[in-house]
């Protein structure tokens, strides 16, 4: 070891290098205008903390055997603490450096509030003087196609481009104008227009200009009320607000039976008789996803817009991302990219971005592992086979411009929906090698390593390209726009803002707390939609209660540690949004149940990673919607209701989405508080396909996700309620931006149940007359109450005494492993005996397609 007389003498002669003799001279002054570059090795070298000069200061790199600064608070990070030593990075930033990990990092910015003082703005992470409006060479106004009715409030925004194409924020140079009478510029608010009069077609009422850049937006005005005695529709294209011609509106009555149809004109508009009775309206068309909504009646709304999108497998392209200059060390080095989701807020939670759906096998040192990956995940481990690098994220068609308009200009272009621009995003970076499974067996699950080590994604950072254009084409012509991930500096930003966050209680499903919670810090980008920037995890299994448990280096239960990168290039000013998402890792295929909060704010990220005061969410989280049925025939035939009331909020909305094997989409949307009562869906008329089936040969129902979703005025818990029918009027909002208003939601996705044996596990065994068998039952409820699915129904061939034996079984095991005993007959013996267990709904019948699986036995004394 080195002794203090030696560090001494190895101090003063760093001294001397870096600040002169004339300092030498006067000691260790630590007002040296000098500071010292982290670059540079600082003195002594090492094999112990207390070897180095200040242990406060520096930290023994056992590594190297060197010292390397170090900090245990934010003061150690300053020039007063640290003397001649002091950081030179630290010096110069305005917002000086934090102690992060024991290491000094140079401070970010979230937002232009934090660079105020020294008359800034927030770009990249660092403060800088705000971008000249001059550099301004093009634009667009978001949205730039509006339906709404009079007295509505619309709020704008402009993205704008350099002379590069490059993403530019320069929010103090718009100007903002409105065109016409038709829009009236709201009191104080730069970008928001209160629809005042009407017209008969969309007019470019509103401007943007920045810089030498003009850019603007079409709105169309409806009258306050629709023609008495008539219902309008007014039909849309969600994701882009053009009218939506030759669309067919069906009015049904409460039993489903069709009253009367019109179809869209170039407007998107139909009128037809009014609902006398309380029933529904539905909406077809081939190219977009059905809507069914339900109705009141005569006291119901008679003016409707009514939003719909586009299939999202008829067309395909997006963006293919690559990865380049990445793990240079010994490191595995992996993360997630994608594309931003729309502004729909079940389109982007966590738990799908991490669920494996890829898998593979790579080599190192000789021995063969195997990887899952994530559909957006992708991994690079030096030293080894395993280069997964390239990641295919799928976009929608959206409002397209001149690039991407080939043979047809850019309003007709979109109006086909052969483009989209969307931002291309990516949080990757380095995962310590002691956390990877251990022995040739193992298997790198890359989704459970990122959740595992979210405490520690320091070395994480955000990469985001803003604006994406791509093309969309016909399956098997389709191109994808290729976009470079470079996580340098100059390129990406660390996930800087460590902070803690307090989770409401935790929601049941099958009376069972949910086990997990996945935080998604994102960006809410105008005309781009959710970029992710940040995650978070958290797990409730010790114990299992209404709480995640207590996470290293945090105070208490409840907290959850999250790691989050600040808007930047060209996301700058783009609103911060938490969502927490409750759901159990037991579920096949991701997560079965899912219930999500939706938390604005806060406005700047905080540095908190002891989470001394950890950012809170005051909504609770809303019950998962079990007990939804969907009867195909019969009585009840066409009929989607609920089996026992769900426990959510007063004016909470219901959306059943149904999903056939080509992913074309029925929604269907009610009042829970007419859960109960529910909905008959009308026989889609000719020529449209039915989508409550699969579409295959055997009939099969379509996939069903139930949702439950609660809005609020503002988007915020304490707003008021908002309700369906206001929702379709869109009076305030319409139905294409509930995410501005949705505070929570919750969702159960009807992954296709299974049966498996348990006991016996293998065929050929051997078991007494009489024994009890068991079958394990996953994303199926079997039991006798009111929410119970059905049975598992046990039929016996061959043998003595065996053929045509059937068992049932209706009740689980109570330590609720989903696992059913079934009793064999006791006159039932003999050899290769077959035992089949298939699920049956709580009339008997089997399922469509069936679900069942077989044993082969011999049963004696």
């Amino acid at each position: 070891m080195n002794s203090p007389r030696l560090l001494a003498r190895c101090a003063m002669l760093v001294c001397c290098a870096v600040v002169g003799l004339a300092a030498c001279a006067g000691g260790l002054d630590p007002d040296v205008p000098a500071p010292w570059l982290p670059t540079e090795d600082p003195p002594g070298s090492c094999q112990v903390d207390q070897d180095c000069l200040d242990p406060h200061l520096f930290f023994c790199d056992t590594a190297r055997a060197r010292c390397q600064a170090a900090c245990r608070t934010r003061e150690d990070c300053t020039a007063a603490r640290r003397g001649v030593f002091r950081i030179a990075a630290c010096d110069e930033n305005p917002l000086g450096c934090r102690c992060d990990n024991s290491q000094c990092v140079e401070a970010l910015c979230s937002a232009d509030a934090e660079c105020a003082e020294s008359g800034q703005v927030c770009r990249d992470g660092r403060c800088a003087p705000e971008p000249a409006a001059a550099q301004a060479r093009s634009c667009e106004v978001t949205p730039d196609y509006v339906v709404g009715r009079v007295g509505a409030t619309v709020g704008f925004s402009v993205l704008v481009r350099d002379g590069s194409g490059g993403a530019l924020v320069v929010p103090s140079g718009e100007e903002w104008t409105a065109l016409d009478a038709s829009v009236v510029r709201q009191q104080g608010a730069r970008a928001s227009f209160v629809l005042a009069e009407p017209t008969d077609e969309a007019l470019e009422s509103v401007r943007a200009r920045v810089g030498g850049a003009t850019c603007t937006a079409r709105v169309r005005v409806l009258e306050a009320q629709g023609p008495p005695g008539r219902l309008r529709a007014v039909v849309t294209d969600e994701l882009t607000g053009r009218p939506l011609p030759g669309a067919v509106v069906v009015v049904a009555d409460a039993l489903g039976n069709t009253r009367e149809t019109g179809a869209t004109d170039e407007d998107g508009e139909v009128l037809l008789g009014a609902l006398t009775e309380a029933g529904s309206v539905s909406v077809f068309h081939a190219d977009f996803g059905y809507l069914t909504v339900m109705h009141s009646g005569a006291e119901g709304p008679t003016d409707l817009v009514l939003p719909l999108r586009r299939n999202p497998a008829d067309r395909i392209g997006g963006a293919l991302s690559s990865f380049a200059q990445v793990a240079t060390g010994p490191e595995l080095h992996a993360g997630l990219a994608g594309l931003s989701a729309p502004d729909a807020v079940t389109d982007l939670t966590a738990p799908p971005l991490l669920a494996p759906v890829r898998r593979g096998t790579f080599s190192v040192e000789g021995q063969s592992r195997g990887v899952a990956l994530p559909e957006g995940g992708y991994a690079v481990l030096p030293n080894s086979t395993l280069r997964e690098t390239d990641v295919q994220a799928r976009g929608l068609a959206g409002v397209c411009d001149a690039s991407w308009a080939e043979d047809t200009s850019p309003e007709e272009a979109t109006r086909l929906g052969t483009c989209g621009v969307r931002t291309a995003w990516a949080l990757g970076g380095d995962i310590a090698p002691s956390v990877l499974p251990r022995g040739a067996g193992g298997v790198v699950d890359v989704g459970p390593l990122l959740a595992r080590t979210v405490p520690q994604l320091r070395s994480f950072s955000s990469s985001v390209v803003r604006d994406v254009r791509f093309s969309l084409e016909a399956p098997g012509s389709e191109r994808f726009v290729s976009v470079a991930h470079d996580f340098q500096p100059e390129r990406a930003l660390s996930l800087g803002f460590a902070f803690a966050l307090r989770v409401p209680a935790l929601p049941r499903y099958r009376g069972v707390f949910l086990d997990s919670v996945a935080v998604l810090g994102v960006a809410r980008v105008p005309g781009r939609g959710w970029v992710p920037l940040g995650l978070g995890f958290g797990v409730n299994t010790t114990p299992a209660d209404q709480n995640t448990d207590t996470q290293p280096g945090l105070s208490s239960p409840g907290l959850v540690s999250v790691r989050m990168a600040p808007t930047h290039h060209g996301l700058e000013g783009s609103p911060y949004t938490l969502l927490l998402s409750a759901y159990p890792t037991s579920a096949e295929g991701g997560a079965e149940a899912s219930s999500v909060l939706i938390h604005r704010g806060p406005e700047t990220l905080p540095f908190d990673p002891q989470g001394s005061a950890p950012v809170g969410v005051n909504a609770p989280f809303l019950a998962v919607p079990e007990g939804a049925r969907y009867v195909q025939g019969g009585a009840e035939k066409r009929r989607l209701r609920f089996v026992s009331a769900p426990e959510l909020p007063t004016g909470a909305v219901l959306r059943a989405v149904f999903t056939d094997g080509a992913q074309r989409r029925w929604n269907v949307l009610l009042d829970a508080e007419r859960a109960l009562e529910g909905v008959r869906l009308p026989d889609p008329p000719a020529p449209f396909e039915d989508r409550t089936y699969l579409g295959d040969h055997l009939g099969s129902r379509a996939a069903l996700s139930m949702q439950a979703l609660d809005l609020h005025q503002s988007g915020v818990s304490e707003g008021e309620v908002l309700r369906l029918e206001e929702v379709m009027t869109a009076r305030s909002v319409d139905l294409s931006r509930l995410d501005e208003v949705a505070v929570a939601w919750s969702a159960l996705n009807s992954v296709w149940p299974r049966v498996d044996w348990v006991e016996p596990a293998e065929d050929g065994q051997r078991v007494a007359r009489g024994a009890r068998v068991k079958v394990r039952v996953s994303s199926f409820r079997v039991g006798q109450d009111a929410l119970a699915e059905g049975a598992v129904r046990l039929t016996l061939e061959g043998g003595q005494g065996c053929e045509g034996q059937v068992v049932v079984g209706s009740t689980l095991d109570a330590q609720g492993r989903g696992e059913v005993e079934l009793t064999l007959p006791e006159a039932c013996s003999g050899s290769e005996v077959r035992l089949t267990a298939a699920l049956v709904d709580p009339d008997g019948a089997a399922l469509s397609p069936p679900t069942e699986s077989t044993r082969l036995l011999s049963i004696g004394p």
